[in-house]
């Protein structure tokens, strides 16, 4: 089920931190090519955006924008929804641009940090991702796994969907 509650008040008083300040690793970020962003909107365990029309490249300011808004939007969702979905401080993102209509979103795909790691999580249950060039898809793992649509020019996030029962 897709939340659309607009984070407007929040993101105004996110104000302009940094990402480093708010807990968020520019170099655990990585925007998708194209072709496999498209790959983000097939997802197994949650809602991904609907009526994509097309696709678009952000530019680095656009992430920086994003990333310095998302801790706080993250948190306050996770109130909302419960203790479930609190979020570990640290966790790694893909990136694709999209449309939807004529609106330019930036679709963020977060994911645990030791997504994909075969020391801790070990096969078969786990394999390697190429996260700079291929989306990360992982059935059900909980709530650590979410998806939400940012509106650069809006600067707000919508439509937060997490994955399923680990």
């Amino acid at each position: 089920m897709r939340n659309a509650v607009p984070l407007c008040a929040l993101l105004i008083s996110a104000g302009p931190a940094s990402a480093a300040e708010t807990g968020l690793n520019p170099a655990d970020g990585a925007i998708l090519a194209q072709d496999a962003g498209n790959g983000l909107l097939h997802q197994c365990s949650r809602g991904a955006p609907q009526h994509v029309t097309g696709a678009w490249n952000p530019i680095p300011l656009q992430i920086r924008e994003l990333e310095n808004r998302l801790p706080a939007a993250l948190a306050l969702e996770a109130r909302q929804r419960g203790p479930r979905y609190k979020q570990p401080a640290a966790f790694r993102r893909q990136y694709a641009g999209l449309l939807i209509g004529n609106r330019r979103i930036i679709y963020v795909n977060a994911f645990p940090h030791d997504t994909g790691d075969l020391a801790k999580a070990g096969p078969p249950a786990a394999r390697n991702f190429d996260r700079g060039r291929e989306p990360v898809i992982v059935c059900d793992g909980g709530p650590a796994f979410f998806g939400v649509e940012y509106d650069p020019a809006k600067k707000t996030f919508a439509h937060f969907e997490f994955n399923g029962p680990p």
